[in-house]
């Protein structure tokens, strides 16, 4: 027997607990679960249960904060950055009167962060140059992963061994054991392009194929009874074989053979990237770990109308011209594989992890969309600083030749262009965030952004539009909602989960602009559409994207103090504080304009913008 040993140094130890210890101020500070004492211009004071944190902070004119790096300091110890994560939480959580219950998993999940994120600090990681040169799942694992949760690493499930075999941080190379499923057991779905026959084909070689036929027959098993799917080491160790232990002994399940080809995970850790041939799909599989908001399954009733979607919206982006100019492209979820669980598909109300145990989806690779010239990477790459303290952001502004404005500008055109299209056109939105967007550049010049994740994350108006009349019938089961609250998606899945952040490193990079700048340059492109499409008026309405407020939706109120952890039958739904200023509301910009000139603020004009405008 082997056992895994610790791969990290104090050093990286304590520089985890000090990235954590600020991060976790700056989301608590935002979701309104503590308050500081202002000190001085730029010095805070946290004062929790019995620990006193002192720190140099900005708040921002959006309500949310940056801890400056390594200015936090526990008052029993001023000369060097707080980084006792474990003192920090357990005193955060009697001030915050977290129950024992929820406290106790908060520090096991807050461990395992801290483990994952002490791996991020090793000096021989790529640095954000490597944005220029490298395929996107090396660039993916260079992340950190997602911003807003705290416990944003926490995989509930995982050994340490999992971790060093599965984590994404660590682009580990990751193989995957194949099976035949009687079709008595699976359903197979597809768009027209991949049958069954024609997606193994393209997924295998020749001889791989013809092994697997081959053992089926020794089995006295007729091979064209049977689908062929992956499934992740983690799941089948520990869901698959004692879930399914009667279908593979009765042979309804046969284990055929380790895949030849090598995969490495993406960001969600359950979707994994073809690195032997990348023309091949991701596979996106159940990896039932307790991991950000919910257990990394894959839903039976999503996964078997994903390719419906996937044809309707591949259907709609065909027939638009002007969504075809925005260059977005959709990853199609083109066929999945979703298995019967003989036991737990029959209990009402269920935790929805068991309902989650099995199946498999096959979403388009990216690189055949690709031009000469041309590299993609996750969106989430944009809040990106490697261990120099270099961003992406900033790398990808220099090759660009851009001024940094104008970059922004440019990327705000080809990430939310498409978005405005789908809502106000078809009363459809996406949730963008980092993790589900990619974008497409040429030397640093941003091209197009690539969308996926549709069955998961795709919703719809809950009005009668005549361009949802062709929406299949699988496509009921996509999430309705009323046209404020499907706008909601762009606020809360863009600006607030992903553009705050790019705006922190944006204004770190480039001082010489401010926050106004960054808003406004978001809330132009954004009235430019509105101005060239004037048939869209009606609906621009109806829609009120320039609305002055959006509900403020906090994620680790959640963990904290609603759902906790337990183990209920729906997914957890976010919590809701009282409204917040719409950043890219005509109304709000002028009324932070009108804040900036008459006080001093962290986003007043620096001497150096003043002198470029002189």
């Amino acid at each position: 027997m082997t056992f895994a040993k610790l791969q990290i140094t104090q050093k990286q130890w304590r520089s985890a607990g000090q990235r954590l210890i600020e991060m976790a101020i700056a989301e608590f500070l935002y979701e309104e679960i503590i308050q500081v004492e202002h000190l001085t211009e730029d010095a805070f004071q946290l004062t929790l249960a019995e620990c006193t944190y002192q720190f140099k902070a900005k708040q921002y004119l959006l309500g949310h904060w940056l801890i400056e790096e390594g200015s936090v300091r526990e008052s029993r110890d001023l000369e060097n950055p707080a980084w006792n994560l474990h003192q920090f939480i357990a005193a955060f959580s009697k001030q915050a009167e977290v129950k024992p219950f929820t406290k106790a998993y908060l520090i096991k999940e807050m461990n395992n962060t801290w483990l994952a994120e002490a791996h991020v600090f090793d000096e021989n990681r790529f640095t954000s140059h490597a944005v220029l040169t490298e395929p996107h799942h090396r660039i993916e694992g260079m992340l950190r992963g997602h911003p807003w949760l705290i416990m944003s690493k926490g995989r509930m499930g995982f050994g340490y061994d999992d971790y060093l075999s599965s984590a994404p941080e660590l682009s580990p190379n990751v193989k995957v054991l194949w099976l035949a499923v009687h079709q008595d057991l699976a359903e197979f779905r597809s768009t027209s392009d991949w049958q069954a026959g024609e997606l193994y084909q393209h997924e295998f070689d020749q001889e791989e194929l013809l092994k697997f036929r081959e053992k089926m027959q020794a089995l006295a098993l007729n091979p064209e009874n049977y689908y062929l799917i992956p499934v992740h080491a983690w799941q089948w160790h520990q869901w698959i074989v004692p879930t399914y232990s009667n279908e593979i002994v009765d042979r309804r399940i046969v284990e055929l053979d380790i895949g030849q080809d090598d995969y490495v995970p993406m960001q969600s850790i359950r979707t994994l990237c073809n690195t032997t041939n990348s023309q091949r799909h991701y596979i996106k599989l159940p990896v039932s770990i307790f991991n950000t908001a919910v257990y990394r399954g894959l839903p039976s009733n999503r996964n078997l109308a994903a390719p419906a979607v996937t044809g309707w919206l591949k259907n709609i982006l065909k027939n638009d011209t002007d969504l075809e100019k925005t260059g977005v492209v959709f990853l199609g979820e083109v066929a999945t594989l979703t298995i019967q669980q003989p036991c737990y598909d029959q209990i009402d109300g269920a935790p929805y992890q068991f309902k989650e145990l099995f199946g498999c989806l096959w979403r388009e690779s990216v690189d055949p969309y690709l031009k000469q010239g041309q590299q993609v990477f996750s969106q989430a790459g944009l809040l990106h600083r490697d261990i120099q303290g270099q961003s992406i952001l900033d790398v990808l502004i220099q090759a660009s030749g851009l001024s940094p404005l104008a970059w922004l500008k440019k990327f705000v055109e080809v990430s939310v262009t498409p978005l405005l299209i789908c809502l106000y056109k078809y009363g459809l939105a996406f949730s963008p965030h980092g993790e589900n967007t990619m974008l497409i550049h040429e030397n640093g010049v941003p091209k197009a952004m690539v969308l996926k994740d549709f069955i998961d994350d795709v919703n719809l108006v809950d009005e009668d539009f005549p361009e949802l009349g062709d929406l299949p019938e699988e496509g009921r089961i996509l999430l309705r909602h009323s046209a404020l609250e499907l706008s909601h998606f762009i606020f809360t899945g863009l600006f607030m989960v992903h553009y705050r952040y790019i705006c922190n490193v944006f204004l770190q990079d480039y001082p010489q602009h401010s926050e106004l700048e960054f808003w406004q340059t978001v809330s132009n492109v954004i009235a430019e559409f509105h101005e060239q499409h004037p048939e869209l008026a009606e609906r621009i309405a109806k829609f009120t994207m320039f609305r002055n407020e959006y509900d403020k939706i906090c994620l680790n109120r959640v963990r904290l103090f609603t759902t906790s952890y337990n183990d209920e039958a729906e997914r957890p739904v976010p919590v809701f504080l009282d409204p917040i200023a719409n950043p890219v509301s005509p109304n709000t910009l002028k009324n932070w304009e009108s804040l900036n000139k008459t006080q001093s603020s962290p986003i007043q004009t620096s001497a150096k913008r003043q002198t470029e405008l002189n």
